[in-house]
């Protein structure tokens, strides 16, 4: 039977850095998280679809709920081709808003990616914008018509 080294198998280079382009990616999943820095965030977990060559990788965005990156889940959501017109404004991290965030599941979308680098100098991809898939049929959601009862505030 063979033998594992827990310690050499562990070693590697960590996340992927792919190269600096335009992704089609499908969302499958998310969690709130926090940064290091004790800041609250959003996890988004992708699958990319395109580039043939990345077809079945994972690719991970950050999107911290802060006033000033809200603007990145609110493109996200849009790219995901759910129609935001009669959403209004909800609490961030309240049932309505991860109702929401849980329409964009099983969702395609265009990702650009950049690389830049971490606090430690070392690589990283950055999603720096998204494109709506126009394949892809948009979804109206309403806060008040749609949510399941047990959702609304």
């Amino acid at each position: 039977m063979d033998k594992i080294n827990w310690s050499e198998e562990s070693k590697g280079e960590g996340f992927q850095v792919y190269p600096e382009g335009t992704y089609k990616v499908t969302i499958v999943g998310y969690e709130q998280v926090t940064a290091k820095t004790g800041t609250p965030q959003i996890r988004w977990k992708a699958t990319i679809l395109e580039p043939t060559e990345l077809i079945g990788k994972n690719i991970t965005l950050h999107t911290p709920l802060t006033t000033k990156s809200l603007w990145k889940i609110a493109r996200l959501v849009k790219a995901c081709g759910i129609d935001m017109a009669s959403l209004g404004t909800m609490e961030i991290g309240s049932k309505a808003f991860l109702h929401v965030l849980d329409r964009c599941l099983r969702r395609t979308v265009y990702w650009h990616v950049s690389i830049g680098a971490d606090n430690n100098g070392n690589q990283r991809n950055e999603i720096d914008d998204f494109r709506l898939d126009s394949e892809q049929e948009v979804i109206g959601l309403q806060q008040e018509e749609e949510l399941p009862p047990f959702l609304k505030e």
